[in-house]
């Protein structure tokens, strides 16, 4: 393997190390994982990340970059990137990046200055400041923390699924195949590298917590609930978070007002009371990141968005798209695919077909339609499944609520789906089942499978994607054949689970495998001579690039400012300021140009970035001409900290992140001014007393007097305070009623004999 290190090794031995702690841990305090079954789970981890983990790939899409200068001239990998993942190295590993450089200069993460006019990284989900599935992968350059990352959700994902359902009275066999159908499913293979993914993989861990709550209501149960309640709330996107914890607020008043176990009524409450109590607390800890957010979300260019009114729907939309929005559930290739650029379906591949479990998953699901004996949460399982089908649907009216016309809807139908699917399997596995609905089952899935495939071809050219389609086709009917006979032949048989495990495993593999190519290290951000003159002039002022050249927030990731900004958080007064110079959106990627706008020098742009062929006219002056890129100067840019209608002289002594520090000589009364973003959380203090700190448009500002003065600008969001003390209060809390309480002398375990082993509930049906 060419440029191959024993470094290389370490990510996997680390995610192995972890692996064995998670193992080792469930083992002697909760649940155990039977050793095939984990077994199982690290094949899956070495063939969806082997490359990454041991072979010192990267899992980025660095193959994205040739298409924008300076980076056109990187040569081209096999395979290519996804051209979906363009947001993993343009917007989450740049905020990912800011949030771990804070942390190793021993810093809060408070502000990102290195992007636009500087915005709260904090009160950012992009950047993960404090999610634990992110923080574990620290110890790794944060190229390389991507594919540990990745990894750590796609075990929690499998594991936690497993142990949920075995929680729910199903079979090794049966939650294996409902583990594999969700860890493995598109929600969290195709958002695999977003924070979008820290909800699906966390979501099971919580309902793991409350199905043991529910049966035990131990201290240990509840601090499990807690830890797995405050990663889930720091998932990192929005919209996810709320769908994944209503769905688990859903399954805890299911499991509170399900007595069929015997269990009081009194107890139901005080369980549900303490689990309750363990949710706040976890919010309580969460509070430094969720009220920064709360504070800031206002501003941001998505809240604008979300409040924008719904254009009407035309009048043939719902049946026309119907299709579009139900079938990549079952037949994600059936409009094509957006890794291969050509896709026609409602969005793109993984907006729609983050759904799909696998076929033999699907047909298992089915077949529990009719079923009359239930599995606890089942009933809930079938409602959600219902409920998210009819939304997705699109019916009239639903625009008019963003929040529930989303396809993050899929995360709980998708999980549901395989929950069901197991519940299916365990019934064959105990012979209830009967053999003639596999056949009318099967037999409607392909007949579906067939008319997704066949009658939905590219309206402009039939041809275009064919053999993925017709593949694709011919596949799915593989393991729709291979399950349904599984399902026949096995009733009853203790093989049948696991082997219709292995089928859904191996379809989901071959289906998501793709999504998620590896990287060599070489193209991993290399320093050409454009950037290295960057790097070596920029100092204290921003840069910017013309057009698609050198996407935003890509510059952060060299240690360069830039004054455009791709995110959805992004400040909208700063958005609506750099209008005038905005040209045009590449979806939500905003596009520079008029380079000789005013606005650059006072936004503190010294030098623009354009191809190597583009001529600009004067006063702007060529820097640098390169092979890559040609970079231009801009006369006399305006520092971050000056004077505005005053006489007098600043000089910027110190800056950091979220620290401005300057001495001020005014012959006369006036502004001092910035071109630092105010979201309210930026103080001033002259002579180390605070004053009132005003703004200049959308920048931070201050009045003040003739005299010399020492000014200091620092920056506290508004919510981070109360936030802090909220978690200190959660955690003292939490630390005297949620962790267990060592045994008494009486207790204890006799010599030589291990502790007691905890048992999962019985089936249905089962001796």
């Amino acid at each position: 393997m060419p440029g191959w290190h024993p470094v290389d090794l370490l990510p996997g031995l680390w995610v192995g190390a972890l692996a064995v702690l998670l193992y080792r841990g469930l083992r002697r305090w909760y649940d155990p994982v039977p050793a095939p079954v984990f077994a199982a789970f690290g094949l899956s981890l070495a063939i969806l990340f082997g490359p990454v983990l041991f072979g010192g790939q990267i899992l980025l899409p660095l193959d994205n970059l040739r298409g924008h200068v300076p980076f056109t001239r990187l040569p081209p990998t096999e395979p290519h990137g996804n051209i979906l993942q363009g947001d993993l190295i343009e917007l989450v590993a740049p905020s990912v990046a800011a949030a771990r450089e804070a942390w190793a200069d021993g810093r809060w993460p408070l502000w990102n200055p290195r992007t636009g006019a500087g915005m709260p990284l904090l009160a950012d989900p992009q950047a993960q400041v404090l999610q634990p599935l992110v923080l574990l992968s620290y110890p790794f350059p944060w190229m390389r923390a991507a594919g540990v990352t990745a990894a750590l959700r796609v075990l929690a994902a499998l594991v936690f699924s497993f142990l949920w359902m075995r929680r729910l009275g199903l079979g090794a066999g049966p939650s294996l195949a409902g583990a594999f159908a969700f860890g493995l499913g598109g929600f969290v293979l195709l958002w695999l590298g977003w924070p979008i993914a820290n909800p699906a993989a966390l979501l099971p861990l919580v309902l793991y917590a409350l199905a043991r709550c529910r049966q035990t209501g131990g201290r240990r149960d509840l601090l499990l609930l807690a830890i797995g309640a405050f990663a889930l709330l720091l998932g990192g996107h929005p919209e996810t978070v709320l769908y994944a914890f209503a769905f688990a607020l859903a399954v805890l008043l299911a499991q509170t007002l399900d007595g069929s176990d015997g269990v009081p009524r009194a107890l139901r409450l005080r369980r549900l009371r303490d689990a309750a109590l363990a949710l706040l607390l976890a919010g309580a800890v969460a509070a430094p990141a969720l009220l920064s957010t709360l504070d800031y979300l206002p501003q941001t260019l998505r809240a604008a968005r979300l409040r924008e009114p719904a254009e009407p729907p035309p009048a043939t939309r719902y049946g026309a798209d119907l299709a579009r929005r139900w079938l990549p559930i079952a037949a994600p290739n059936a409009y094509g695919n957006s890794r291969f650029v050509h896709y026609w379906g409602l969005s793109n591949t993984n907006e729609d077909a983050s759904g799909f479990v696998g076929t033999a998953a699907l047909l298992t699901a089915l077949l529990g339609l009719g079923a009359r004996k239930r599995f606890p949460q089942e009933r809930l399982a079938l409602a959600t499944v219902a409920l998210c089908l009819i939304v997705l649907a699109n019916p009239p009216g639903i625009d008019r609520v963003p929040l529930l016309a989303s396809r993050r809807l899929l995360l709980p139908l998708s999980l549901c789906l395989a929950y069901l699917a197991a519940c299916t399997l365990q019934r064959f596995r105990q012979g209830e089942a009967r053999r003639w609905p596999v056949l009318l089952a099967g037999a409607g899935l392909a007949a579906v499978l067939a008319w997704a495939y066949l009658s939905h071809p590219n309206p402009e050219d039939p041809a275009r994607l064919e053999v993925l389609r017709f593949g694709w086709l011919h596949w799915h009917m593989r393991f729709l054949v291979l399950a349904a006979l599984l399902l026949a032949l096995g009733r009853g048989r203790r093989w049948m689970p696991p082997a219709v495990a292995g089928l859904v495993a191996a379809e989901l593999l071959l289906a998501h495998l793709p999504a998620n190519p590896p990287m060599p290290k070489h193209l991993a951000f290399p320093v050409n001579d454009s950037i290295r003159f960057l790097r070596q002039n920029l100092g204290q002022v921003r840069m910017a690039a013309l057009g698609r050249a050198f996407p935003p927030n890509l510059a952060s990731l060299y240690g360069l400012s830039d004054a455009r900004v791709y995110n959805p958080m992004a400040p909208r007064a700063y958005v609506e300021l750099t209008a005038p110079i905005t040209i045009a959106w590449w979806s939500e990627v905003p596009e520079f140009g008029a380079p000789r706008h005013p606005l650059y020098p006072r936004l503190g742009v010294r030098y623009l970035l354009t191809a190597p062929e583009d001529r600009l006219r004067r006063p702007l002056r060529l820097a640098h001409a390169g092979a890559d890129a040609s970079i231009w100067e801009i006369p006399d840019p305006l520092p971050s900290l000056f004077l505005r209608n005053a006489q007098g002289e600043v000089q910027l002594r110190r800056t950091f992140p979220e620290r401005y520090q300057a001495r001020l000589g005014l012959r006369t009364n006036g502004l001092l001014t910035s071109s630092v973003y105010q979201d309210g959380g930026w103080k001033v203090l002259v002579n180390r007393e605070r004053v009132a700190a005003g703004t200049d448009g959308p920048f931070v500002a201050a009045r003040l007097p003739a005299g010399r003065w020492r000014v200091d600008l620092l920056y506290r969001p508004r919510g981070f305070v109360a936030g802090c003390v909220l978690a200190a209060v959660g955690l003292a809390l939490g630390m005297g009623t949620l962790t267990p309480r060592p045994p008494l002398p009486s207790a204890l375990p006799s010599p030589g004999r291990g502790g007691e082993k905890q048992q999962f509930p019985p089936s249905p049906g089962r001796a």
